[in-house]
């Protein structure tokens, strides 16, 4: 990549819903400058933000100076440019994030991804889709202090997230993500059961989160 904004592009396609430090870590860039940053590309409308607090997350808008490939399997970004080249025509509909054919299912969870901004309100607070589905499990958990990792899975079955699952424990969240940050890492997000120690998938689409919000609204959870 030429530049930082560039690069930023890139890990957030790739990396949707992703916090800010995993933004600092993903292109090496800290402080003040990766602010600037952030703040330049939300004022274009390049990104968004989602969320509030340490739950902030950034998403991709529209691909700006012509990207000509990305690794996501993503072919619903728009693009800033007066055309696409058929290198990145092909690059988005024929890679994915481990550079192998994208499957039909892996094409279904990322699609809107970037374009879609919903928020959610959830106890008095106003989320993006990711920290929505990792307040609500956090909920449950608080609610039910007694919860083991095999009952959370049968309340939020790993069906209603193809590929990622809605949790995982952390070992295992690291196995799946691979180099990507495909889950709410950071220790203040680290939910803790009665067993083990979980984490929720940050990788969320209007699509997808449908079936998660049809379970939290059956539980009794108030989401609007």
């Amino acid at each position: 990549m030429e530049n930082k904004n560039e690069q930023l592009q890139q890990f957030l396609h790739n990396n949707p819903n992703a916090s800010k430090a995993s933004i600092s870590e993903g292109i090496d860039l800290k402080g003040l400058p990766l602010f600037n940053l952030l703040k330049k590309m939300t004022g274009d409308g390049i990104i968004k933000e989602e969320g509030a607090g340490d739950d902030k997350t950034y998403v991709l808008v529209k691909i700006d100076n012509g990207l000509k490939r990305y690794e996501g399997g993503e072919d619903d970004l728009e693009v800033d440019s007066d055309k696409k080249t058929e290198e990145g025509q092909q690059g988005t509909e024929e890679t994915g994030e481990t550079g192998g054919q994208v499957t039909e299912g892996e094409q279904e969870e990322v699609k809107s991804t970037s374009r879609d901004s919903s928020k959610y309100k959830f106890n008095g607070q106003e989320y993006g889709k990711g920290p929505l589905v990792r307040a609500v499990v956090s909920q449950y958990v608080a609610d039910n202090p007694k919860t083991s990792y095999e009952k959370l899975k049968e309340v939020f079955p790993d069906t209603l997230l193809k590929r990622f699952g809605i949790f995982q424990d952390v070992n295992e969240a690291k196995t799946i993500g691979g180099k990507g940050i495909r889950y709410f890492m950071k220790p203040d997000q680290v939910i803790k059961l009665a067993d083990r120690e979980v984490v929720v998938c940050n990788q969320f689409t209007l699509d997808n989160i449908q079936s998660f919000l049809k379970v939290a609204k059956g539980l009794g959870y108030k989401i609007k």
